[in-house]
């Protein structure tokens, strides 16, 4: 399945013929260039120099270059008729081994030796060295691998190489490096000496696919999914799970190299705290439907780089709950002949994100824009259905489901609803959205709730939230809850500091440190949230905790001109990280200690250059947390202190 959580189950892959490759190879990785076998001559040359005659060719017996072409003599040629006489060059006269800087003559046993035939079919090549030139400049001495300092700019598509791959990439390719340009190989493991054939070139960068694996990771292991080559929504099956987190660790600290200059053997960072079970983990699942070369239904993520639609309906890393609502709805919809959306008509889809699906709900950071004078409204009348969602309970199974469609109607929406409520128990509440934009989102603006209740209960800790069918909650709520603990743990609550939650959303960081604390406040650009984020503290008897709509880098400034200055502020930001007027807001209110929670260590690092280069605050520890496992994702909650606090 898609990481933190498929729009329109997008994932990369490029082979024309649209069937998956093996896992073996894919996107590109950096290495070295096996000039002797694998990689062609630059261009403008020759593989091997044409050697330069010696005296020994004089008594060689003409030379068959190729079968039906004139012997050539190994003899200088004789002048035209007629054409004047060259003088001789200074330096030149005599014979080869009498000029001036000229090479020895090669020994007798050489000169009489025949040529050597290199490889059938090949000219043959004289074993005697070639005389260099008087005056021309000495050769620059070549690696031992024939490898030199411009072959990285003159490889092309098609070229080979072999790389040792160092690390992992943020999308679970494995990377190396060629001449100091990055290679990114699909399916290559840290460790792995493979044999890449390169797929796309670009100016720093270079893209491969594996051919052959010359030395193979004692952490490769065989896929579980039936789908994993296919679908694309796990990037790192093929890699053990204890090694998995090992790696993650290793990008955490590689991102903070890179973008903070924080040396990797400096970072304070602790292991990545893992799942004991790291299998039908994820809560949530949003699947497109197509229909099939036979006209079954399919319920899925497209093959990457394609529009083929991959039916992972029962994906083992999904909730059972979840998978068997998505084989049933696959049947009801088939048979009640429900239309279904064409995928070409929303091509941007197929280019989303991983994250956009998920973070729709908190992601944007000013009020959604007015429709232009041009915008097209919904499709009125006759619809198509284009995604399903379906997210579960932790405790007790219960099932909300939600029905994306093209137009303002639900097909055949009383036999569908009756067909749901029929055979699945489970599912308490069906709900409808429209989203007619050709858009990498899932969702669009408009929900209502067809049948049930309007939100389904949801635990976490000691704590009940209530979800509406947009509301964004973690897919992992084992891990969700480590991760708050250590949010809680950075935040260091006596029960007297104040605290705002900058991306509050339904409220979950908020409410889970409210009780220790003195005062929380929520910010969150999304209203529903909003809505949700208070019905869920009322819910739990918490009375410290207040919810606002708005922007965290208007709202805060303003508390503080007004005297509201929180001791804990807690950022947990989309992948895109913080806005750089939020982070700028920050050094201005100073608060004691800045808890970030992320779910991008890249973004995380940047952010966290910002708030260093204020000289205003430390970075104190990054503790990683295996969100989203046999991905290559990961998040951090990271805690950043003021200096003179």
């Amino acid at each position: 399945m898609k990481r933190p959580d498929t729009p329109s189950g997008t994932t990369e892959r490029s082979k024309s013929s649209g069937k998956p490759p093996a896992r073996q190879g894919a996107r590109p990785a950096a290495g070295r260039t096996d000039r002797r076998q694998d990689a062609p001559a630059p261009r403008g040359r020759s593989a091997e120099r044409p050697q330069r005659a010696s005296a020994s060719a004089d008594s060689r017996p003409p030379r068959q270059d190729r079968p039906g072409k004139p012997a050539v003599s190994g003899a200088a040629a004789a002048p035209r008729p007629g054409a004047p006489a060259r003088p001789p060059r200074p330096g030149r006269s005599g014979p080869p081994s009498a000029r001036p800087g000229a090479a020895p003559r090669a020994d007798a046993q050489a000169a009489a030796r025949p040529p050597r035939q290199d490889r059938p079919g090949k000219p043959a090549v004289s074993r005697t060295a070639a005389a260099p030139r008087l005056g021309a400049p000495a050769p620059r001495p070549r690696p031992a691998d024939g490898v030199t300092a411009a072959d990285a700019d003159r490889l092309n598509a098609g070229d080979t190489v072999v790389v040792t791959v160092k690390r992992l990439g943020i999308n679970g390719e494995g990377v190396g490096y060629y001449r100091k340009k990055a290679i990114f190989v699909d399916g290559a493991l840290p460790g792995e000496v493979v044999r890449a054939r390169i797929t796309k070139v670009e100016p720093k960068l270079l893209y491969g696919e594996i051919v052959k694996t010359e030395k193979r990771s004692p952490d490769r292991v065989d896929p579980f999914c039936a789908w994993y080559d296919a679908c694309g929504g796990c990037s790192v099956q093929h890699l053990a799970y204890a090694a998995q987190l090992r790696e993650k660790e290793a990008i955490v600290r590689e991102a903070f190299s890179r973008y903070a200059g924080i040396e990797e053997d400096k970072l304070p960072i602790a292991p990545v705290a893992g799942m004991d079970e790291p299998r039908a983990y994820r809560n949530k699942a949003q699947l497109q439907l197509g229909v099939g070369e036979g006209g079954e239904v399919l319920a899925g993520l497209y093959a990457p780089g394609s529009r083929r639609l991959v039916d992972i309906a029962g994906c083992p890393v999904q909730h059972g709950a979840v998978n068997d609502v998505m084989l049933a709805v696959k049947r009801i919809v088939g048979e009640l002949k429900l239309p279904i959306a064409d995928a070409r008509t929303y091509g941007k889809a197929l280019d989303a994100a991983p994250e956009d699906g998920e973070y729709a709900v908190r992601a944007p950071q000013r009020p959604a824009a007015r429709p232009s004078a041009g915008a097209k409204p919904p499709r009125r009348g006759p619809s198509a259905l284009r995604t399903v969602v379906a997210r579960a309970a932790r405790d007790g199974g219960e099932v909300q489901l939600t029905f994306v469609t093209t137009g303002t109607e639900l097909p055949s929406e009383r036999a569908l609803v009756n067909a749901i409520r029929r055979e699945l128990p489970a599912v308490v509440s069906i709900a409808h959205n429209v989203n007619s934009d050709d858009t990498p989102l899932v969702f669009g603006d408009k929900t209502r709730v067809v049948w049930g209740a309007e939100r389904m209960k949801e635990r976490l800790g000691e704590l009940t939230f209530e979800l509406s069918p947009r509301a964004f909650f973690q897919l992992n709520p084992d891990q969700t809850a480590k991760l708050y603990d250590r949010a809680k743990a950075a935040a260091a609550l006596t029960g007297a500091e104040t605290v705002v939650d900058a991306y509050s959303g339904v409220g979950t960081i908020a409410l889970w440190l409210a009780r220790g604390a003195a005062e929380v406040r929520g910010i969150e650009a999304v209203p529903e949230a909003v809505e949700d984020a208070r019905r869920n503290a009322k819910a739990n008897g918490i009375e410290n905790a207040s919810f606002h709509a708005g922007r965290a880098e208007e709202l805060l400034p303003s508390w503080a001109e007004a005297g509201f200055r929180p001791d804990v502020v807690v950022v947990d930001p989309p992948r895109s990280g913080c806005d750089r007027q939020l982070l700028d807001a920050l050094t201005r209110v100073r608060p004691k200690r800045i808890v970030y929670v992320s779910c991008n260590p890249s973004t995380l690092a940047k952010d966290a250059a910002v708030l260093l280069a204020h000289g205003r605050y430390r970075l104190a520890s990054v503790e990683p947390v295996d969100m989203f496992p046999h991905t290559a994702h990961v998040e951090c909650c990271a805690l950043f202190v003021r200096k003179d606090a």
